[in-house]
């Protein structure tokens, strides 16, 4: 197989794309300054400025300037902006803050309080100018290209200016020039974009954190080098979370809005998140198998209650059948459907469990999940997808019906996991193996062919990806047919992300994507595939392969960090306090679930699994080596 030609250079220090900013001691001087200007106590008075022009002009942010937006953030209140025109950024400032202190509403934040009200200053450079809002967009090319997130509108309407900051992308959710439009819409009547006068505008974006200033770029602050202590960040944000908004039966915080402070599932809007909440039992065992991942690289042994209790949950949905062989199965039942991938998940989380703590609690439920994925493989090696749709049977004959592309990956993970982690009966070993090789065949051979309408551009079945690499620990599963088909994967995905030398915008590197020039594809399910073929290279000692994958993960994990919720990324939220330690779905969007953050924090979790730390014992060290600097 041929290596992918990535240019030298092309996966180098990422974050050297973006802007760079080097506080100096006057800007937090400034910061000062500003908050004790909108502090003083008579609103009707001016108060002294010396202060904040002396600080501006020493200042490392840009002297002259157009304009000056200030925007002030509050959990419990809605946004305040004002912008005011000045020939420095200090004349700007000055009466940008003699306009907030004379705002109706500035009485209820507490501007002397950094930790509750965080201020945001846009500096535009630049006069905004006109632009055809119908005319501009993301996929335009040229002059009339718009970028989401790194590009502002001011909506003239009449005597009324609008500002859309550019970062609004972020802080209201949307990533679409559909999604603005029909924002622009709501706010400023079904008219607007025939009657307003549009113009458009960059700026250089800062907000405050504690007692200093970050640095925005397409609303989040600045992503640093990726380091090991990062990651342990995130990870550690994302348990937190998990464990902190966890119900008392052992179900996770499924989904949640940060921009809106709401559990209503976007794909499920009829169904009330207070009286009948959607819920999804795959991802559920996810999000078991991400504080697995956790307690194995920590040892952290306040996640296991947790992790207990969603167990239980898990075995509490499933329903005892059985087999034609006559054996006692079990199938995961939820939402009046049996998900192959429900079972296969689960059983995975089952054999992680068991890898994390040597016991043998649930060895008997794993046994009849297993014989349940085995009796699930036709003699032509496809799954049946479905035992049970709508409280229906579903029949072999039935079955192309409910085709599934990640289900039987799902599904050959949890069995991987039953076999090395649970599983001691030689005999039966044998029997699901012949299963397994039969499904493989299937899945790497004929399904492209009879499936050919499900395949895209960039592979995206990891969960198979992550099944091979498991299985390879048993000497009968090796063979060139599974390897080649993983590292075939891996390398067009290698092929297909945005590197340091073509990314068309610095946040970009990392991302993946199906076509080029498209919005990146920040995704740690696919991440989770690759580091499965960077594994497996390790096992088969591919040289070439290690260091190629290794150098794309660690971009992929840069760029995946753009979605992860921090206390300084949060400045806009609604209730900080839920949406910390969550990780998004894209780099504009406030939305999470539970597999969002199981994805990227087990990614993460793998990333750091690599026997420097300390580990439970009974443990095997991992064979993955470092693949992230310590130092922070």
């Amino acid at each position: 197989m041929t290596l992918p030609d990535i240019p030298p250079g092309a996966f180098d220090t990422p974050e050297a794309l973006l802007p760079r900013y080097v506080a100096r001691p006057a800007d937090s001087a400034l910061l000062t300054a500003m908050r004790a200007a909108l502090g003083s106590p008579q609103p009707d008075m001016k108060p002294d400025m010396k202060a904040v022009w002396a600080q501006a002009a020493l200042s490392s942010f840009p002297q002259t300037c157009d304009r000056v937006v200030l925007t002030l953030y509050q959990p419990d209140e809605k946004r305040l902006m004002v912008a005011r025109r000045g020939k420095t950024l200090g004349d700007a400032l000055d009466r940008a803050l003699a306009a907030v202190r004379r705002h109706a509403r500035i009485g209820q934040f507490a501007v002397d309080d950094p930790a509750r009200c965080r201020i945001q200053m846009d500096i535009l450079a630049a006069p905004p100018v006109v632009c055809d809002i119908r005319a501009i967009g993301m996929e335009v090319q040229g002059d009339n290209h718009f970028e989401i997130g790194l590009d502002g509108l001011l909506l003239e309407k009449g005597e009324a200016w609008h500002y859309i900051l550019p970062g609004d992308a972020y802080v209201h959710s949307y990533m679409g020039m559909g999604q603005l439009r029909e924002r622009i819409t709501r706010l400023h009547g079904d008219d607007a974009l025939d009657t307003c006068t549009f113009h458009r505008f960059t700026s250089e974006s800062y907000v405050s954190f504690g007692g200093d200033w970050l640095r925005l770029y397409r609303g989040h602050p600045l992503n640093g080098p990726m380091t090991r202590a990062r990651l342990a960040r995130a990870s550690g944000l994302a348990i937190d979370h998990i464990i902190a908004n966890m119900r008392d039966d052992g179900r996770f915080l499924y989904y949640y809005d940060a921009a809106k402070d709401s559990r209503r599932d976007h794909e499920h809007l009829t169904r009330n998140p207070d009286t009948n909440p959607y819920y999804n039992i795959l991802r559920h065992s996810g999000g078991i198998l991400t504080g697995l991942y956790h307690a194995r690289l920590t040892g952290d042994e306040r996640i296991m209650e947790p992790v207990r209790r969603a167990i239980g949950f898990l075995l509490d949905q499933a329903r005892p059948y059985t087999t034609r062989r006559g054996e006692d199965a079990a199938y995961i039942y939820y939402n009046r459907k049996a998900k192959l991938g429900g079972t296969g998940v689960g059983l995975y989380a089952l054999g992680e469990y068991c890898r994390v703590t040597g016991e043998t609690t649930y060895d008997a439920a794993a046994q009849r999940m297993a014989r349940h994925l085995v009796e699930q493989i036709t003699d032509s090696g496809e799954f049946i997808y479905y035992k049970l749709y709508l409280d229906q049977e579903v029949t072999e004959q039935d079955n192309k019906n409910y085709f599934s592309f990640y289900y039987p990956g799902e599904a050959l993970c949890g069995l991987a996991g039953y076999c090395l982690h649970i599983l001691r009966d030689e005999d039966e070993k044998t029997r699901i193996l012949e299963a397994v090789h039969r499904a493989m065949r299937f899945l790497i051979v004929e399904r492209p062919r009879t499936r050919a309408e499900e395949y895209r551009s960039l592979p995206s079945d990891a969960w198979l990806m992550m099944a091979i690499m498991e299985f390879w620990d048993v000497p009968e599963f090796r063979r060139d047919l599974y390897r080649d088909f993983v590292f075939s994967d891996a390398d067009t995905m290698v092929r297909q992300m945005y590197t340091v030398l073509d990314a068309p915008y610095p946040d970009y590197a990392g991302g993946f994507f199906y076509e080029f020039g498209e919005f990146p594809y920040a995704d740690g399910a696919r991440a989770e595939g690759l580091m499965g073929a960077f594994t497996l290279a390790h096992k088969v000692g591919d040289q070439a392969r290690i260091d190629l994958y290794g150098n794309a993960l660690r971009m992929v994990a840069w760029a995946t960090m753009h979605l992860v919720n921090t206390p300084e990324s949060l400045y806009f939220a609604k209730n900080p306090q839920v949406a910390v330690g969550g990780i998004r779905f894209k780099y504009t969007r406030q939305w999470f679930r539970i597999d969002t953050i199981q994805h990227v924090a087990a990614f993460y979790l793998k990333l750091m699994l690599d026997g420097q730390v300390p580990i439970p014992s009974g443990l095997k060290a991992p064979v993955v080596p470092a693949l992230v600097a310590a130092n922070d």
